[in-house]
Formats: structure tokens, sequence, C-alpha cells
């Protein structure tokens, strides 16, 4: 049986957006006065302090969420940060749901056709968050940077899934929204790849290392099902 591997963050969780505009999209949403290259060393920098915090393996997407919201308001010095981080917090988690949900009807259908796997850069609690959002079942494997040690675009990473799911790279599709960090390097491991352009705020140089370009999840229905 051949594999599908997903992406997580910005792939099964935004359709293809990326975070820091999935963050950017609610501070417009709330006027909040902030300019963008500010916010964007923001959410880098609360992107570091994230992986250091030593009880991130246990959160769930929620509270990941709203942690992550209040770390980029005390970092800009917005006011109310943790009222506010609450609130907008909330809002983000409701829009992910649905497009998480969206996301599970499609491994639904790829279930017994193919064999699933999802790899993420994440903070050690990718299985809390699969389960949380009712998609473990679907995932023979879940791997985990944090919890494995190596983190993308090293392509030790998918190899590592494949192994665990025992399969070849070119028995496998390869799905994500980051060009570099998982079209290029499982193209390397000789997968076929499936890149999700979304919305981002970089652009590939090149894009040879995709076999197929999609802009939302469903679209690569018509790729792997028969």
């Amino acid at each position: 049986m051949k594999a599908i591997l997903f992406d997580f963050g910005g792939t099964i969780d935004t359709n293809g957006v990326h975070w820091s505009e999935m963050f950017w999209s609610h501070y417009q949403r709330r006027h909040l006065r902030t300019a963008k290259p500010d916010f964007e060393r923001a959410f880098l920098k609360s992107e570091e302090m994230l992986l250091r915090q030593n009880d991130i393996a246990t959160l769930d997407f929620g509270t990941l969420l709203r942690r992550q919201f209040s770390l980029q308001f005390d970092i800009l010095g917005l006011p109310g940060a943790e009222e506010l981080a609450d609130s907008i917090g909330g809002e983000c988690y409701n829009e992910v749901a649905a497009t998480v949900a969206r996301a599970r009807t499609l491994l639904q259908a790829f279930r017994g056709t193919y064999l699933l796997g999802v790899v993420s850069n994440f903070y050690g609690n990718l299985g809390i968050v699969c389960r949380e959002f009712a998609l473990e079942e679907f995932f023979g494997v879940m791997v985990d940077s944090a919890v494995e040690g190596v983190r993308k675009p090293d392509p030790a990473i998918f190899s590592i899934a494949l192994a665990r799911l025992g399969v070849t790279g070119a028995d496998s599709y390869v799905v994500g929204d980051s060009y570099e960090r998982d079209i290029v390097p499982a193209k390397l491991l000789g997968c076929s790849t499936i890149w999700l352009k979304g919305k981002s705020w970089t652009s590939p140089k090149s894009t040879e290392a995709a076999d197929y370009t999609i802009t939302t999840l469903e679209t690569m229905k018509a790729i792997v099902l028969p």
C-alpha cells in the first residue's frame, strides 16, 4: 500500500495559510495598532519562547494558541494581553476547528486506499493535538520534531515516518504548505510532492521540486484517488 504524509501546521489546520498570516488576520480584524514588520518580529520571537517553555509538550491546541497570542502581545507592549489573548485566541481556535473538520472528511476519503501519516515541526504535543481534533485514528504515524530531535527541512524527519510505515519514498506522497521545509526535502527522498500553495510571507525562487501545486487540500483528491 502507498502512503500520504501530511504536514500539520499551515496545512491540516489552516488549509495553506501560513501561521504568521493567520495570526495577522486576527490582528487586522481587531484593528490592533501594530505595524506588520513589528508583528512579524514578535511572531518569530514568540515561536522561540514557546519552544523553551517547560510545559509546552502538555498543552492542547486552544491553550497553545492563547499562549502564543499572549506572548506576542507582551512583546509588542499591547495593553490587556491576557484578556485579549483569551478572546482572540478563542476566535482563532474556532476557525481552525472548522478547517480541521473539513480536513478530517478528506482523510476519511483516503483511509483504506493509503497509509496516512503526519510529519510536523511541532512542540512535543502533536499527539495531544491530533487526539483533540479526532485525527489520531487516521494516522499510522505521527512524527513530532520536538520528540524526534530533528526538524524540517532535514529529510531525516520524513525518513523516520517512511520507515515506521514500512514504505519507500517512491511509494509516497508528501503534502505541505512550506516549499522549503516540506517539498524540497521530500523530493530528495524520492517522494511525489504536493505543494499546498497558500497565503504566506515568503515565496520560493524555484518550484521545480513540486510535482503538483494545489491551493486547497480538497483538490488533492484529483491527484491521489483513482
